[in-house]
């Protein structure tokens, strides 16, 4: 079942962690005020993850492995790293970015907060994620399909844990475009665009489902760069659930959208039959 939860973040870091300090969240002072709602949506992943390490029963290992792909600055990557420590978990984290300059600036932070299990990678995410076994897979704000080969990474590689904040949803508004029965009643823009936001969110929830992963829809902070708020959340608990992918068909064929590239991918891979 999809449970939507509503952003009610309750865990705070110390403004004085030093991974804080160093990627410029806060200084002596505390939080920086232009970093407050970063400094929030930190802290609400955090809550998440911790609740999903309960979950999946990857709290119970003597160490998590974890790939956060479009890690960009960084951010959520130091706190995960820092959360999993502070809990004995001994923690490997790999953060990849096409970004080399960013990524450069992420082991020199790792660095000079003593991570020394962090390491940022300049690659491409579908290149480098296939190489080893990740018990979480990370995503926050990719844009458009670049969240479905992140959910795939982790399908494929059965991960317990699943965490996308999706950003952009091209590749369903070009076919709710194309449909006369929706475009009499969305004329404007941007329902129609919330419209695709929606679909293909749910899209993504059942073929998730159909691998067995519980999935909750996580009402989390915006970043800077985007408004979007929707944390898909998924915990590996059984096998195959073929039902949901019957019933993803079925709302594909009630929509009349010609399907997502996840779907594309799981297919290739046998993982859908």
């Amino acid at each position: 079942m999809t449970k939507i939860k509503k952003n009610t973040a309750k865990y705070k870091l110390d403004a004085k962690e030093r991974f804080l300090i160093e990627t410029g969240v806060s200084d002596h002072n505390g939080i920086k005020p232009r970093m407050v709602k970063k400094y929030k949506q930190i802290c609400r992943f955090t809550e998440i993850l911790a609740d999903k390490l309960q979950q999946s029963g990857a709290i119970k290992q003597k160490r998590v492995k974890v790939i956060d792909i479009g890690a960009g600055k960084g951010y959520m990557t130091f706190a995960i790293y820092n959360y999993l420590a502070k809990n004995n978990l001994d923690p490997v984290i790999h953060a990849v970015d096409f970004n080399s300059d960013l990524m450069k600036i992420g082991n020199e932070t790792a660095d000079k907060c003593g991570f020394e299990n962090l390491s940022f990678i300049s690659d491409f995410a579908d290149q480098y994620a296939g190489l080893s076994y990740y018990d979480a897979v990370v995503s926050l704000h990719a844009c458009d399909t670049a969240t479905d080969d992140a959910l795939f990474m982790g399908l494929k590689m059965k991960s317990k844990i699943i965490l996308s904040a999706p950003c952009c949803q091209k590749e369903v508004l070009s076919s709710l475009k194309e449909l006369k029965s929706l475009s009499e009643y969305y004329k404007h823009g941007l329902f129609l665009h919330k419209m695709a936001d929606i679909i293909t969110d749910n899209a993504r929830v059942m073929l998730l489902q159909s691998q067995g992963y519980q999935v909750d829809v996580i009402d989390f902070v915006a970043s800077e760069h985007t408004q979007k708020n929707t944390l898909i959340a998924a915990t590996k608990k059984r096998g195959k659930q073929p039902a949901f992918y019957e019933k993803y068909q079925a709302y594909k064929a009630e929509i009349g959208f010609a399907g997502i590239k996840l779907e594309q991918m799981m297919l290739a891979e046998g993982l859908l039959e």
